[in-house]
């Protein structure tokens, strides 16, 4: 986790005991907010306010899975926070149309698969990134989402079906 997010769990950290796991967990949670926002300064504000939250309200599971969900759900909910405040907007973000490019530059990839995403429902793609980047199965997803496991299967069906039909277009 950036040294941003570190900052802002500060002394909480050893009495919450949540420092391990935001260093644990920093690189997934980093990953899956960048997917959410897609701007390096919006991620880093989002990562402070899952650190803040996390040592607000710390767990103590003995599961490193139940503590994986718990920190997405955070990152899921300081993303739709983060994202609500227009900070997700830039040079290269969502929606923007760009020039013909190539597939093989990732900087295009990035683009068209965010462009893409916004095309989806906010509760599907929560879902599908939480899915794909952030590695959790639908019970997870629904554990994250606060939602049930049949909502969350669901709502990745939903998007990976639409996502398929997008680039058969």
């Amino acid at each position: 986790m950036g040294t941003h997010a570190e900052r802002a769990v500060g002394e909480h950290e050893e009495k919450a005991g949540v420092g391990a796991h935001l260093r644990e967990h920093g690189p997934l949670l980093a990953r899956v907010a960048m997917a959410f926002l897609g701007e390096q300064a919006a991620v880093e504000r989002a990562l402070e306010q899952v650190a803040r939250e996390a040592a607000k309200s710390p767990r103590r599971d003995a599961d490193a899975s139940a503590t994986r969900v718990w920190l997405l759900g955070l990152v899921r909910t300081a993303c739709a926070a983060e994202s609500t405040r227009g900070a997700r907007r830039t040079s290269r973000g969502i929606g923007e149309e760009t020039g013909p490019q190539t597939r093989r530059d990732p900087v295009a990839d990035a683009v068209l698969a965010r462009r893409t995403l916004a095309r989806l429902k906010p509760t599907e793609r929560e879902a599908l990134v939480l899915h794909l980047v952030g590695g959790l199965d639908a019970r997870g997803v629904a554990a994250a989402c606060s939602i049930g496991e049949e909502v969350a299967r669901g709502r990745i069906a939903s998007a990976v079906s639409q996502l398929l039909e997008e680039e058969g277009r």
